[in-house]
């Protein structure tokens, strides 16, 4: 769950608590002289209640970087003496 100050998203009024489900990471919007990302949550109220389902803009440097995807260590093969 991450919690965004009023002026880190586009259009609403107060700080909003989203549980983010999806990041448009290839496409940055330029907006407002600074970079903004297309999201979509759940919003979550101050009682930790799940609410309605949100997209907006979210200013890019507030949205946490995704992990790193980790690809699996290729084990070498054994050579059998033949």
């Amino acid at each position: 769950m991450y919690e965004f100050g009023e002026a880190d998203y586009c259009y609403g009024v107060g700080p909003i608590r989203l549980r983010l489900e999806w990041v448009n990471w290839s496409q940055p919007i330029p907006h407002e002289g600074d970079t903004w990302l297309a999201v979509r949550g759940v919003v979550i109220d101050a009682a930790g209640r799940d609410g309605a389902v949100r997209e907006m803009l979210v200013r890019a440097s507030c949205i946490p970087l995704p992990p790193a995807i980790r690809r699996p260590r290729m084990r070498a093969l054994r050579s059998t003496p033949v």
